[in-house]
């Protein structure tokens, strides 16, 4: 450990492309389990027009709350996506169903690293571990790390979607620091998304590590000037001995 440096007594991940995969195929299976569900209701609409609905909304909603880094609101997501698919109103079954259809679809397709159980059991004995996602929807973080036996190893999970605000947020990550019992400088923060993760960290004042193992394509904020990882990986499996050496 370098001089005059605290010791790392947390590590926190984030949740997609961090911990777990979700990129295209992964995101289509789960629209899939949506569509299935909608599809009796709206029988003219194919699936390739039921996602780009969705993408549509998505966005829509992004444009509208990410420059004042509020979370979507996944029921009025899913609820827009009914009305423009069906030309009526859902009832608030109909968007609970399809919540949950999504939540089912999530966990059955998001799966971690098969190295991923015996790393974190690795790090949970010496680290406080913790989970801090921007994720519209909570139980689709918590029905995988369940699902995976994950959740064990972990001494607080954060999601946006309970706050109602996302990352690069600061209060998010002094959320996660109170719940860990932890000061900033105690701990290392490993995320994907160079604005969301290690520009949230740096203006919280947290150690950042830029995973690239689940991120394929380019970072558009990528090397923002006003943050700078202490490494880069391109595994989580790395991280035990990276941080001997911080």
């Amino acid at each position: 450990m370098p001089p005059n440096r605290s010791p790392v007594r947390a590590i926190v991940f984030d949740f997609v492309n961090t911990l777990v995969p979700l990129r295209e195929p992964e995101f289509v299976r789960i629209l899939q389990g949506v569509y299935e569900y909608v599809h009796p209701f709206a029988p003219h609409v194919p699936f390739d027009t039921f996602v780009q609905h969705y993408v549509r909304i998505r966005d829509e909603q992004y444009a509208q709350n990410l420059p004042d880094l509020k979370e979507n609101d996944f029921y009025e997501r899913m609820e827009t996506l009914w009305h423009r698919l069906t030309g009526a109103l859902p009832n608030p079954k109909q968007v609970y169903a399809m919540m949950t259809r999504y939540a089912v679809s999530f966990e059955k397709v998001v799966v971690p690293a098969p190295y991923l159980h015996s790393l974190l059991r690795q790090l949970s004995a010496r680290y406080l571990l913790a989970v801090l996602s921007n994720y519209p929807y909570t139980p689709c973080v918590h029905r995988v790390l369940n699902r995976h036996g994950l959740s064990r190893y972990l001494s607080s999970i954060v999601v946006s979607a309970d706050v109602g605000i996302v990352k690069p947020h600061p209060d998010l990550f002094q959320i996660t620091l109170y719940q860990l019992g932890v000061l900033n400088e105690e701990t290392i923060y490993v995320g994907d998304d160079w604005c969301a993760d290690i520009l949230g960290a740096s203006r919280a004042g947290i150690r950042s590590i830029y995973t690239r193992e689940w991120r394929t394509e380019p970072d558009p904020c990528e090397n923002h000037s006003e943050a700078s990882p202490v490494a880069q990986i391109f595994s989580l499996a790395e991280l035990p001995d990276l941080l001997e050496r911080l």
